[in-house]
């Protein structure tokens, strides 16, 4: 539901401003409490005319403030970000830069007004099939201000401000069926001084940019990129000034590249960079283009003063664009075997697939994911292993390179993603064998042409009843919303590492308790959980903290990595657990917890919080937390956590007091358990 809010001009409230115009030029605290949301559009009668606009969330708990410096260089706009608390303003982003270039235009100085609207309370519901929670509720007000640069040329910038955030837009109006492109930007977020968490925007090579590096932190904010990166990658965690801010972006319709940060944002001065030209083997411009109207992606600060304001936020899909699928009775989100993990070359052997159908069907889950080359599948083929796992009432999810030119990775199926009428045809076919959904891997890119095979691939599996996931991938931006048959994406550095990377089980923990309020909080992460084995390079963390990534981390398939015969050496309460466990959710809470030092997260389905926990540090520990209000008071808590080795656990029932409980964590520990 839509409800649109009110529509004001500047004419509307002219008499209103000026008649306030002397408390605002001498107060700006004493105006936002008496303008309440207020926008100030082309105010006249005071020395600051045409130069500064101000919104206010719909709670008054957040401004923007946006100004056009009047100082050389002339006519560039800037904003700021403020906060609301009780008696005080504090200040949270320094005047930031804006503007854009266009091959046939520059809107960044000598910027005049052209018109200014707004919208109040606007209120928009929404229902998702899968995430942090289902049903979605977002309020804000919003304002639209235009401008002309010295040739008559105009761009809109459109801001919203919600009571947990803010977020703008570039627009450029009109209406041709012309070719424009967009050659660079000068959009900056500057937080001053602080604490930074991020990961670099990986350098180019035939497996990356993906989004696949670790998460650190904290630093310095204004720390410089790794020198042998490109950046710094979306999102950004930041502390500063007493709030928690989360920076990313949203929206994308194919009309637009994805962006990173500049590896330099010295004095905390965060700039945007397009991809790296060299990506997508150098093919396609990193630049975008368009015809009019042309709006870009959503760019969002998620805002709080405690983490749960950023582990919760809602923002990647409030401001995308609503569902596309009108029918979602099909999209069934759930659980995964998954064999290439144990051994790459399953997928390449009728028999070796078999156990993991099995072990699906066993276990309840919905799903068995066949990975690369099974189209080279001996003594058996595809359609005959589909009809097996349709007998066990699982569903079969297939493989499937993106490439394409954009990439020269040999693994097969390829060559059918990338052309609109191959793929079609190879989503039909595999739609009538009964397949449920899809694996396309390899993107390399965010560049437009590579962000428009995503949503291409989307729309086009939607029609054929296909569910995604995609991998070697850029970061979730919000389409589970607008194509909810998306249900996963990779963007993170995950559990398949122990395979390649010497660093992975040092790195690990701290990388995970980060990811809950990084990567996971902007939409589902594939890790792959379910890794108790030690493959090639053994772990560090326990057998808690495996199991406990089974609610830390959200995703709409969870492919779990390891044998059936190593889970099913569990104790009997873990695979119980396992079995049961779900992925979809009515809501997420976060309960406790610091960005690379722990994380307790609660997340409930039904009448039941799943609570899970786990210790990014090599210590023990002993955390107390506030448990999610509930109907009814519960007074046990079913706990599984470590035994007397990392490699055992332990099930036992915890007393709930006042509605806190304290759980103790071994070094690089974890718990899971549910009340209800």
């Amino acid at each position: 539901m839509i409800r649109p809010g009110i529509m004001r001009t500047p004419s509307d409230i002219h008499s209103k401003v000026c008649l306030m115009i002397r408390e605002i030029c001498i107060s700006p605290v004493a105006a936002w409490v008496l303008m309440g949301i207020m926008v100030f559009p082309l105010l006249t009668g005071c020395n600051r005319e045409k130069s500064r606009w101000r919104l206010n969330s719909p709670g008054n708990l957040i401004r923007v403030e946006l100004i056009r410096k009047d100082l050389q260089p002339s006519g560039q706009l800037y904003y700021s970000v403020y906060v609301n608390r009780g008696d005080s303003v504090v200040q949270l982003l320094d005047p930031s830069p804006l503007g854009i270039v266009r091959e046939d235009g520059r809107y960044i100085e000598s910027l005049e007004p052209v018109s200014a609207k707004m919208r109040e309370d606007v209120s928009e519901e929404y229902t998702l099939v899968s995430g942090k929670k289902l049903a979605c509720r977002s309020m804000y007000n919003e304002m639209e201000l235009c401008f002309k640069n010295p040739e008559d040329q105009q761009v809109c910038i459109i801001f919203r401000a919600y009571d947990n955030g803010i977020a703008f837009r570039y627009a450029f109006p009109g209406n041709s069926n012309q070719n424009f492109r967009i050659t660079r930007e000068v959009t900056g977020f500057d937080f001053g001084e602080g604490s930074f968490w991020g990961h670099p925007y990986d350098t180019v090579t035939t497996w990356a940019p993906a989004y696949e590096t670790y998460f650190s932190g904290p630093m310095a904010i204004g720390t410089e990129a790794p020198w042998n990166k490109n950046g710094w990658a979306f999102p950004i965690l930041l502390e500063s000034n007493g709030s928690w801010m989360l920076v990313s972006e949203a929206g994308f319709d194919g009309s637009y590249g994805a962006c990173h940060l500049q590896p330099d944002c010295s004095d905390g001065l965060y700039t945007i960079s397009f991809p790296v030209q060299d990506e997508a083997m150098g093919y396609y411009e990193n630049t975008s283009y368009s015809t009019l109207p042309w709006n870009s992606p959503w760019r969002f600060i998620a805002v709080g003063e405690t983490l749960s304001d950023i582990v919760e936020t809602s923002l990647p899909t409030d401001l995308s664009a609503p569902s596309r699928v009108d029918d979602v009775s099909w999209i069934r989100p759930g659980r995964a075997t998954w064999s290439w993990w144990s051994d790459s070359d399953s997928p390449q052997h009728y028999s070796d697939i078999i156990p993991f159908i099995d072990f699906a069907a066993q276990m309840g889950w919905e799903y068995s994911l066949v990975d690369a080359n099974w189209n080279h599948m001996q003594n058996g083929d595809i359609e005959r292993l589909a009809k097996y796992a349709a007998d066990k009432n699982v569903g079969l999810l297939l493989w499937y390179n993106s490439g394409g030119i954009h990439n020269v990775v040999t693994e097969e199926p390829r060559d059918l993603m990338d052309d609109r009428k191959s793929r079609r045809m190879e989503f039909r076919r595999i739609s009538d064998m009964g397949i449920r959904g899809i694996k396309v891997d390899f993107f390399q890119s965010d560049k437009q042409e590579v962000i428009r095979l995503y949503t291409e691939i989307l729309e086009d599996a939607a029609e054929f009843n296909l569910l995604v996931n995609f991998h070697g991938c850029t970061l979730p931006g919000g389409w589970r919303r607008t194509w909810p048959n998306l249900l996963t994406m990779e963007a993170v550095r995950g559990g398949e590492n122990y395979r390649y990377d010497r660093a992975f089980p040092e790195r690990a923990p701290s990388h995970l308790a980060i990811v809950p309020y990084t990567r996971n909080a902007v939409g589902p992460a594939d890790y792959t959980p379910g890794t108790f084995s030690d493959h090639n390079y053994p772990h560090l963390t326990t057998y808690g903290f495996e199991l406990a990534l089974t609610v830390i981390i959200e995703s709409g398939i969870m492919h779990y990595s390891d044998t059936p015969e190593k889970t099913m050496e569990l104790p009997v309460f873990a695979i119980d657990f396992l079995r049961e466990i779900p992925v979809v959710w009515d809501d997420t809470r976060y309960l406790a917890g610091f960005p690379g030092k722990d994380a307790v997260i609660a997340r409930k389905s039904g009448p039941r919080w799943y609570i899970a926990g786990i210790n990014g540090e090599d210590i023990h520990k002993e955390l107390t937390f506030q448990l999610p209000e509930m109907d009814g008071v519960p007074g046990h808590f079913r706990l599984i956590r470590d035994g007397e080795s990392d490699r055992d656990l332990q099930l036992t029932g915890l007393q709930v007091r006042d509605g806190k409980l304290t759980v103790t964590m071994k070094p690089f520990g974890g718990f899971a358990g549910y009340l209800e």
